[in-house]
């Protein structure tokens, strides 16, 4: 359960994060010394063996009569602390509900806030129970499950019974599905209920198989319970089943609702799907943790939150904003599970509702395209784009072709996926459409490159179909498309292929289904053998064959580091105050459009003039270092560089002109420019020389978004190129992991 691996993090992690406290108070250069990096190692080391202690000393029922008098002393310690941690967790949640009933009241019936004020009549041991049981997955529980030690409690059917009476909680009388009192059978329950009807497996005794025997058997024998009806028959097994488990209990899924609507109010933008709140409310009150700890700061301060711009003004749209994402984790989930029948089925059922329910909404077209987000008809358009792609793998092309014509006719949802679509599209009319394909191909690609939203990766992807289309031998004469010549329409794009290196590895293991490939490398140092991935292969080429010491391993996060500092307090200012609606937002709502630059421009650019000389960038850099360490950002990657002096050291290897057409270029494209950055960050601080790496195996080939980097790279005069690793020696052709390595 997510609640016991966060009783664990914060029983271990105490004196392990208060040593880790003390290191960084010493550090003068703002970072992690090498002293305090050994620390949090061996802090690391402790913590975890302190969690296998814990697992080993786990009582049992064989052991509890072996328990002495010494162990009361840890008892009441391991109480107390549970208790603290329980107050830990309802004190943030009352601080949310307290919120909301004095900011947005109007968002909730009368019923609604009428149990909402009963929550906070009851006792605090209720309180405690009702958090816990949220945070959890949303099932049906036994009464033994449910076990947090309450100081000053001895019977929680005390605090239960409370949360039955006000309708917050559902006792076994409100249990009516079989499956799910199946699943809440031990094992050797399970067994004996099977026996009891006669129906156990000699075969495959598993619970699994034990419940879908229970019910298969009202179909197989139905005269043993005197009804042909599945719903009386079920009643039987029901009705026994319920004398065997006693009692269990389960938040409601109206009850639920209720209290995802309260936490997506007061986290709108940290909290979007109800069947991921346990996780959700788990990484939340992780951050809170943390905060207090010192260990994570906030880039914003609660009273810069203007609770007048939230983006629901009433109960209707929270509640039809809470149902789309309920139908877009629904969606996922049958993504995930890759099950094309039920998706198809997904389809037909919601496409015409999705579409008139987009067609009908007027009020999102007046909203700003990063409150647009917010919108139940924002949600339904992203499902919808999903489902083009499940279409198409169904060979339903037509109506894949004619739902990705609807949505990009719909150009207030999705700007940012509009480049995929029109691939999509393009891909489709090339492949699959019989007749006249070809040329509707290339009007569609035609029509994308004319799309102001189609940009980079995307925008290339088009231009290389339709050259390779229009070269054709059997096309000559046939296709019209004289624009992809004419140099004067300045649609088409030609970008060069990068640079390339080959290194050779010695491979070990190669497991091609699992994305994992091991190599061995010699530490220059005591010439021993590490096993590595291909990413540190390149790296250790390039410090041991092109005098580059220091290498990162982090695709786009490098970038994003480098340049988000420099920008760093920009990126934090409010020009108006609707851009912050959630304390643990990581940066402004409009961060990810087109209007972040524009809203901004003239102190941006101000910014990226100033940084004309490496005295000035560094100047930035370690101001914004010191100013915002630890801050929550979703820009700068505090881990990536150990240390300050790395971090700045690594910003001498650019220069000035180099870091000022970055940051240009990025601010610019925004969000477009976050794919495909190269691999590997590897430098020299003596000589003040770097390079950013593509790292490829043999058969990989680079997508359209990196090659758009590299290029800029060039075109920039920033060192870059694609290093192409490749197999040497016996194992070359090996395809299979052994069973006895486990490397990362």
């Amino acid at each position: 359960m997510q609640q016991s691996r966060l009783d664990k993090f914060f029983t271990i992690k105490k004196s392990a994060t208060t040593s880790k406290l003390v290191n960084n108070s010493n550090d003068d250069d703002g970072g992690l010394n090498d002293s305090t990096t050994s620390n949090r190692q061996t802090n690391k080391r402790l913590s975890t063996n302190a969690y296998e202690n814990n697992k080993k000393l786990k009582r049992t029922k064989s052991d509890s009569h072996a328990i002495n008098s010494e162990d009361s002393s840890q008892s009441k310690e391991n109480i107390e602390t549970n208790f603290s941690l329980n107050q830990f967790y309802l004190d943030k949640f009352l601080l949310i509900l307290s919120s909301l009933l004095e900011h947005h009241k109007c968002l909730f019936d009368e019923n609604e806030l009428i149990l909402l004020k009963k929550f906070q009549a009851l006792s605090a041991s209720s309180q405690i129970i009702f958090v816990r049981l949220l945070m959890r997955r949303c099932k049906w529980l036994r009464r033994s499950t449910i076990n947090y030690e309450i100081s000053d409690v001895t019977n929680d059917n005390d605090s239960l019974n409370p949360l039955v009476q006000i309708g917050l909680l559902q006792d076994i009388s409100s249990l009516d599905n079989l499956d799910a009192g199946l699943r809440l059978l031990t094992s050797d329950e399970m067994r004996d209920f099977s026996k009891r009807f006669h129906c156990q497996s000699k075969t495959n005794k598993s619970k699994k198989t034990s419940i879908e025997n229970l019910k298969n058997l009202t179909n197989q024998y139905k005269s043993m319970f005197g009804s042909t009806t599945t719903t009386n028959r079920d009643h039987i097994l029901l009705k026994e089943l319920k004398r065997m488990i006693n009692n269990c209990y389960k938040i409601s899924e109206d009850v639920r609702g209720l209290f995802f609507r309260m936490m997506l109010t007061y986290h709108p933008v940290a909290l979007l799907a109800m069947d991921d709140l346990d996780q959700n409310a788990f990484a939340l009150l992780y951050k809170t943790f943390q905060i207090t700890r010192g260990q994570l700061r906030l880039p914003w301060n609660a009273d810069q939150i203007n609770h007048e711009y939230l983006p629901f003004k009433t109960p209707e749209q929270l509640k039809c904003y809470q149902e789309a994402i309920d139908l877009q984790t629904e969606y996922f989930q049958l993504e995930e599970s890759k099950n094309t029948d039920e998706l198809i089925k997904f389809y037909e059922t919601y496409n015409e509702q999705f579409r008139a329910m987009i067609d009908s909404s007027i009020e999102n077209e007046q909203l700003p395209g990063y409150f647009r987000r917010f919108s139940p008809d924002y949600v339904r358009a992203r499902i919808l784009s999903s489902l083009t792609e499940i279409l198409q793998r169904a060979r339903r092309y037509d109506e894949s072709i004619e739902l990705i014509q609807y949505l990009l006719n719909r150009a207030n949802y999705s700007r940012h996926r509009r480049g995929k679509l029109w691939n999509r599209l393009a891909l489709i009319q090339e492949n699959y459409v019989k007749t006249n394909g070809h040329q509707q191909c290339l009007n569609t690609i035609y029509d994308a490159l004319k799309d102001p939203y189609v940009k980079l990766g995307d925008r290339l992807s088009l231009c290389e179909r339709a050259r390779k289309l229009y070269s054709r031998p059997k096309s000559r004469g046939v296709l019209v498309a004289d624009w992809i010549n004419n140099e004067d329409e300045k649609l088409m794009w030609n970008i060069p292929m990068p640079t390339e290196i080959e290194v050779t590895g010695r491979l070990i293991a190669n497991d091609a289904r699992m994305g994992k490939v091991t190599y061995t490398i010699q530490d220059p140092a005591d010439g021993s053998i590490q096993f590595c991935n291909v990413e540190q292969l390149a790296i250790q080429h390039y410090r041991t064959q092109e005098d580059y010491p220091y290498g990162i391993h982090s695709e786009g996060a490098i970038i994003r580091t480098l340049i988000g500092l420099l920008f760093l307090d920009l990126i934090y200012t409010l020009p108006t105050p609707d851009l912050l609606i959630d304390i643990f937002q990581t940066e402004p709502l409009d961060f990810q459009t087109d209007a972040f630059y524009k809203s901004r421009q003239s102190q941006i650019d101000e910014r990226i003039s100033h940084l004309n000389s490496e005295e000035n960038i560094q100047d930035v850099a370690e101001k914004n270092w010191d100013m915002y360490n630890l801050t929550m950002s979703s820009v700068v990657n505090w881990e990536l560089f150990p240390t300050k002096s790395t971090l700045l050291s690594a910003l001498k290897c650019l220069t000035s002109e180099q870091i000022q057409l970055i940051s240009t270029y990025t601010f610019v494209h925004n969000r477009a420019v976050w794919k495909g950055f190269p691999d590997l960050f590897v430098w020299n601080p003596v000589s003040k020389k770097c390079k950013f790496v593509e790292v490829k195996s043999h058969n990989d080939r680079l997508s359209h978004h990196q090659i758009v980097w590299l290029d800029k790279l060039v075109e920039f005069e920033i060192d870059c190129e694609v290093c192409k690793v490749s197999a040497n020696g016996a194992k070359k052709t090996l395809q299979r992991t052994p069973s006895i390595i486990e490397l990362d």
